[in-house]
């Protein structure tokens, strides 16, 4: 049952009535009675008896006394199966609510607004100051839009609101339906331009205007956003229609499985995502002097087997390089994770990897860094996730070692307690404890003795720069320390590290063989390096 509202006036807007008609007319009013049984449209702006009869000068707006009918079903785009019918409607009705506020003025497919045959207005509504208007209004069946019809008064109200009077329906299943789209605008954001504010099924939303039509393939306009750890790339979906991609969009990168399908809603945007990864979506990698630079195409379809229609869309993304981006611009870089955890403040990951220049922009690839006797290896470290805002990564110990193992009683520090080997002058630490990121670097090989192969390991600690000192203060008092004690669990790993033109390192399973070192440190290399082994 309909939920009705009604409305009434102060005798004020009444005329052409004797008192007692006008309280007459109040009361059945109250009753749910809103107008004479046979009203005409001859009073213009109001409803009056018919003319010849005791009520011809009873008269009233209908604009103030209708019965309101809030009730979504009605709306055109419902198309519940049910055999609902006006037949017993007799009088002035407003509309409201998600279904509409007004009759749809276009024929409504059958079995829409939950009933077999739906009327529609067949003509305009009126506007504002058009007083109340003659409108025939049409039932949709077999085929013919105005199968079944029946004359409505129709009437345009202050307030941007339509009143109908409607006496019953020419036969059962009819029903008066309501065209949703006249709906005020209830959407929680602003629509685009592209966008227009709608509610279907019953929820409001922004969705693709239908008179959109644009061929030009430039005005796609996409957008990309060059993230740190992924690539967007997104097409405004509301304009592929004019160009033959509708309803449901497939897009992929280069590499398919790299996908994402959109159906028609109210996200009007289809986007894949690629990570910045050189390997990943077959993106292709370039690289300059300044800058790694990802590219790929997305490709649109509307259907994914067939794909007679296919549009293309190259795009790229430039990255300045450093330490972060140099490793993901690798395709396979010598480097170690460790994943620390900070009490009270979740888990970090620390990245480590070993570069060939000193503006820690090329890494090294592969399985094995190899360097001459000569070169510097420079190693840079970074806090990849976490609060960097609030903690500094420190390098407290860093050693190299003839095994893979990092608790090899045979160590020679390059690093220790947070400060360098002042022994030895190739050693240069760039940066340790002011930021997230920490870097050194070292001539390998002219301490390595004899040895061909060693591994690299290092000791990091997350300092708190709101209640911690985190930048080391180097006296030679500290340089001559005693011998650290060591977290195993927080030392990163990287190697092997071979001297070139050395003998294959023989790596199985990660153990070295016998080719590319000796068991033991050279007794005189022990002797003279006393204070910085063991």
């Amino acid at each position: 049952m309909p939920h009705l509202m009604e409305r009434m006036v102060g005798s004020g807007l009444l005329w052409l009535a004797l008192v007692s008609c006008i309280l007459a007319q109040a009361s059945a009013v109250q009753q749910g009675y809103g107008n004479p049984s046979e009203a005409s449209s001859y009073g213009l702006d109001l409803d009056c008896g018919a003319p010849g009869t005791p009520e011809a000068h009873i008269c009233f707006d209908p604009c103030q006394n209708y019965t309101l009918l809030d009730e979504p079903f009605r709306s055109t785009e419902n198309s519940e199966e049910k055999e609902g019918c006006d037949d017993n409607m007799s009088g002035w009705y407003r509309f409201a609510g998600e279904g509409g506020v007004r009759m749809s003025e276009t024929c409504v497919q059958v079995h829409r607004c939950q009933t077999a045959a739906p009327m529609w207005l067949n003509g305009t509504h009126p506007a504002l100051g058009n007083g109340i208007v003659n409108r025939t209004a049409c039932a949709h069946w077999s085929g013919n839009c105005c199968l079944w019809k029946t004359e409505v008064l129709v009437k345009a109200c202050p307030g941007g609101y339509h009143v109908y009077r409607l006496e019953g329906t020419p036969k059962c299943n009819l029903r008066y339906c309501t065209d949703p789209s006249t709906v005020e605008n209830k959407c929680e954001k602003a629509c685009r331009p592209e966008e227009e504010c709608l509610a279907r099924n019953s929820t409001w939303g922004c969705f693709c205007r239908q008179d959109l039509n644009s061929s030009d393939f430039h005005s796609l306009q996409p957008q990309l956003d060059c993230g740190a750890e992924e690539i967007k790339v997104k097409v405004d979906k509301c304009l592929l229609g004019g160009l033959g991609l509708e309803e449901e969009v497939i897009a992929y990168l280069r590499d398919p499985n790299c996908s994402s399908i959109l159906q028609t809603g109210e996200t009007n945007w289809v986007s894949v995502t690629s990570p910045v990864q050189a390997s990943a979506c077959r993106n292709i990698l370039e690289r300059n002097q300044t800058h790694a630079i990802y590219k790929n195409t997305l490709s649109l379809v509307s259907d994914f087997i067939i794909r007679d229609t296919i549009l293309n869309i190259n795009f790229q993304c430039a990255y300045p390089l450093d330490m972060k981006v140099s490793l993901q611009a690798a395709l396979k870089p010598i480097v170690s994770f460790l994943n620390v955890s900070v009490g009270g403040d979740g888990e970090f990951i620390v990245r480590m990897a070993l570069f060939q220049d000193q503006n820690y922009t090329n890494p090294y690839e592969g399985d094995v860094a190899e360097l001459s006797v000569e070169s510097m290896l420079y190693v840079g470290a970074i806090l990849e996730q976490g609060d960097t805002s609030r903690f500094n990564l420190v390098l407290r110990n860093c050693y190299a070692t003839p095994t893979e193992d990092k608790a090899d009683p045979v160590k020679y520090f390059i690093i220790r307690n947070s400060c360098s080997n002042q022994r030895d002058s190739t050693i240069h630490v760039e940066e340790n404890g002011r930021s997230s990121e920490s870097r050194f670097s070292v001539q390998m090989f002219m301490f390595a003795g004899h040895y061909d192969l060693v591994f690299l390991h290092c000791e990091i600690h997350l300092c708190d720069s709101l209640n911690e000192q985190c930048q080391p203060s180097c006296s030679r008092s500290q340089v001559r320390s005693e011998v650290p004690a060591i977290d195993l669990s927080r030392v990163l790993d990287l190697g092997p590290i071979t001297r070139r033109g050395a003998q294959s390192p023989g790596v199985m399973n990660g153990t070295p063989g016998t080719a590319g070192f000796l068991v033991a440190w050279p007794m005189v290399l022990l002797t003279v390096l006393l204070a910085w082994l063991f």
